[in-house]
């Protein structure tokens, strides 16, 4: 099966790079849960990454996310960053799996 162009340009997760989380958020001082991603995602991608997002912003508790080419950077004060991490996982493959699907 040959991947759909939106496919071919969904990126995957390679890592994260986390900080030691806090109890409250401060973005001009904290920092972020960043995921670092393969590729830079396509504007599809990041259409259906943005709906799906605020869905986990609510359940997480996170207080901002902004992406960055590569990288996506999570904001919040989960105390449980293992967690976090799943579902961002979980989040990214989603995407890819939605953008490979025939509409």
């Amino acid at each position: 099966m040959n991947p759909t162009p939106d496919s071919a340009s969904a990126p995957r997760l390679l890592g994260f790079d986390v900080p030691g989380l806090q109890a409250t958020v401060d973005h001009a001082e904290d920092e972020a849960i960043v995921a670092l991603l393969d590729v830079e995602p396509s504007a599809r991608w990041l259409q259906v990454f943005h709906r799906r997002v605020d869905a986990l912003k609510g359940e997480l508790g996170l207080a901002g996310v902004q992406m960055d080419g590569r990288s996506i950077r999570f904001f919040g004060s989960v105390a449980d960053s293992r967690r976090l991490a799943n579902e961002i996982a979980g989040l990214i493959k989603d995407i890819a799996q939605e953008l490979s699907s025939p509409p």
